[in-house]
């Protein structure tokens, strides 16, 4: 039986700033506050191997073992994101090369190249000994491989390292120079190379060649998963643990791949007041990529800062924020950070308490959270969100594409496909899984796929097709299937597939002008086009759904369908809007027999909940104002005890977790 079971709540921590007398004083406090698991390690490479080769994880040892006897789990942190002076000095060429050509200095964080081999064999050694010394210890359940691994410097590493291992990359891909030179079409502008030696990263001071920008953020993704393998290879060999690492809301390395090496999926974020809602996308993209409960390794309490504070938070942010993770298939929530920093680095950052040990002005909350995480844990530990019928495509490649060719002026992909796909859906309840396209779509009915530019990531185009036929409804475009694996136009038609599956001609392709083109859908609603118009001309195969009413290009298709074996394939050829999105998928979702996820106010987050434990859901509100939830069923609300049913009131920033009676 395991020591310690979820679900999982506390705090970063870093006793190497602390004397051994406030630690003990500090796991008292924890323990009294309720937390039970505690990150700790990430950091403190110098106090683990003071001096190379010479390690001391003794201070460690009675750290973990202090936690474990009063009930506090550990997560065990490689400390290899902040390497020691000592290393800094005697292997300088270890450090980051930015475009301009400085090396990095010492006393950041993030700043050692992925690529260095001389810094992979230091991180191999003591990743290697702290696996050995802690690989089997009871009281840690999990390991994160390093901090929020992403590039430190604009567009990553330019050293010779990076710069030459870029090379082979492309020699790899493309075989011969001449190759790559036709692919890209290089003698536009006499950018043929006479050797892959010539080819260098793109600084961002310079007008490169798309494809050259798009390949090279691949490969900064590639080297920072490489990385990652390479440790968890080392990890695996002696731990007992899951292990994983912390990733933030960038997309700018790439989740799917990063998380083929691992076994857990580990988040870190700080959203506003202002965006708390955003939290949920990224809760259903984390969901899917291991289909196992995922670990929200970082959030605060209330304000972030390093040496500002920003972001100040009215009471009940900390509650909603809290309960978010779990509501979404998480079984951990974690602080950044127990105690606030006296000194140094991210000094005005908030934590659960503060440098001289007094609790914050939400550690009300912190008790409550606690208490109520206590009350729930059976209904949480034996129950999973229900799986959508719905799911939405998003893809890191994709990102590296649109941030190297951007399309239209203001266009940015995360944004876009959060604000303008995914919001709109969440709003009108309407649940989905966010998937890399590499991940399995059995299961699911519906499948959105807007810019999504090359069809060919991950095999896509054949399993998809396959998909559709067999029954499935996909709703693509705008910007999907018009880019191939160089980030090259097609040559025989704008699409490279669509044409020929929905047999339909695409006449032009024009940036929707300010307050775009006016579009009449066949039932007379009429709304405006926006961001782009791929101009359609349909065949007689090829049904219209809606139709551009006004400009040069009145009368041709907006909005085209077509049915292939038992399912059929949509497309958009202009972005839009928020209420025809929500109308369009609630007509599919009827005739695929989806409903809704709840009767409730846009500003409340409900996710169904099923398992061993029952049937429920768990209810957060993240606007900070009153919603309503109506209730057909009689629930019990675990946390207060109370039996609810019909429409209810939901308070700002309220949570309730519910569990259906069974009369």
């Amino acid at each position: 039986m395991k020591k310690f079971k979820p679900p999982y709540y506390g705090a970063a921590y870093y006793p190497e700033d602390w004397p051994m007398e406030q630690i003990k004083e500090d796991i008292k406090l924890m323990k009294k506050t309720g937390m039970n698991c505690m990150r700790i390690g990430e950091f403190a490479w110098n106090s683990m191997e003071p001096r190379e080769g010479e390690y001391n994880f003794g201070w460690l040892h009675k750290v973990v073992d202090l936690l474990g006897e009063n009930g506090i789990a550990t997560i065990m942190g490689t400390p290899t994101c902040t390497p020691p002076a000592w290393l800094y000095e005697r292997y300088p060429e270890i450090v980051v090369v930015d475009w301009h050509g400085d090396k990095r200095q010492h006393g950041a964080r993030r700043h050692a190249c992925p690529n260095s081999p001389v810094y992979r064999e230091h991180c191999a050694r003591i990743v290697e000994a702290m696996a050995k010394e802690f690989g089997n210890d009871e009281n840690v359940i999990g390991w994160q491989i390093d901090n929020e691994l992403y590039p430190p410097v604009e567009r990553g590493c330019f050293c010779n390292v990076c710069v030459r291992k870029f090379q082979n990359v492309l020699r790899d891909k493309y075989g011969t120079v001449k190759r790559l030179n036709k692919a890209w079409c290089n003698n536009l502008w006499s950018q043929a190379y006479d050797s892959f030696s010539q080819i260098y990263p793109p600084r961002p001071d310079n007008w490169h060649h798309p494809s050259l920008i798009m390949l090279w953020l691949n490969f900064i993704s590639d080297s920072y998963i490489d990385f990652c393998a390479h440790q968890a290879k080392i990890l695996h060999k002696y731990v007992v643990q899951p292990v994983g690492t912390d990733m933030m809301p960038f997309l700018g390395v790439a989740y799917e791949p990063i998380h083929q090496h691992l076994d857990i999926v580990q988040y870190n974020h700080y959203h506003q007041m202002n965006n708390l809602w955003e939290a949920a996308f990224w809760y259903d993209y984390l969901r899917p990529i291991k289909n196992v409960p995922f670990w929200n390794t970082e959030t605060a309490t209330c304000w972030n800062g390093s040496t500002t504070a920003n972001g100040y938070k009215e009471k009940g942010f900390c509650r909603a924020n809290s309960w978010l993770p779990f509501a979404f298939g998480g079984e951990a929530n974690l602080y950044w950070l127990w105690r606030e920093h006296w000194t140094g680095q991210e000094l005005m950052h908030s934590g659960v308490i503060s440098s001289c040990g007094r609790p914050l002005y939400v550690f009300d909350e912190v008790l409550e959270i606690s208490a109520g995480l206590k009350r729930a844990a059976n209904f949480l530990n034996n129950t999973m969100p229900e799986k959508s019928a719905i799911a939405l495509h998003v893809s890191s490649k994709a990102k590296f594409l649109f941030e190297a060719q951007p399309i239209v002026n203001g266009f940015v992909y995360p944004g876009f496909i959060i604000d303008k796909i995914y919001k709109p859906l969440l709003e009108n309840h309407l649940r989905m899984d966010c998937i890399d396209p590499a991940l399995n779509m059995d299961g699911y009915k519906v499948i959105l796929s807007p810019f999504l530019p090359d069809l060919n990531e991950a095999g896509l185009k054949d399993r998809i097709i396959k998909w559709v036929k067999k029954g499935g409804i996909w709703l693509v475009g705008p910007f999907t299937d018009i880019r191939d694996e160089n980030g090259a136009k097609f040559t025989h038609a704008p699409y490279g597939n669509f044409e020929e599956w929905l047999q339909v001609t695409c006449k032009y392709q024009i940036p929707a002008p300010d307050g775009g083109f006016e579009i009449t859908w066949n039932d007379g609603t009429v709304e405006k086009s926006s961001l782009w118009c791929d101009v359609l001309q349909a065949n007689k195969e090829c049904e219209v759904l809606a139709r551009y009413s006004e400009g040069p290009i009145k009368g041709f298709a907006a909005i085209v369908q077509r049915r292939i074996g038992k399912g059929r394939i949509i497309l958009c050829g202009t972005l839009l809007s928020g209420r025809s999105l929500v109308s369009l998928l609630t007509t599919i979702c009827k005739e695929k027999e989806i409903t809704r996820a709840a009767d409730a106010s846009p500003n409340v987050l409900v996710m169904p909940r099923t398992g061993r434990g029952g049937e429920g859901m768990v209810v957060v509100e993240v606007f900070n104002k009153n919603g309503y939830l109506s209730l057909e069923r009689a629930a019990r609300n675990i946390l207060d005890g109370k039996i609810y049913k019909g429409q209810i009131t939901i308070n700002p920033y309220s949570v309730y977790v519910f569990k259906f009676e069974n009369h």
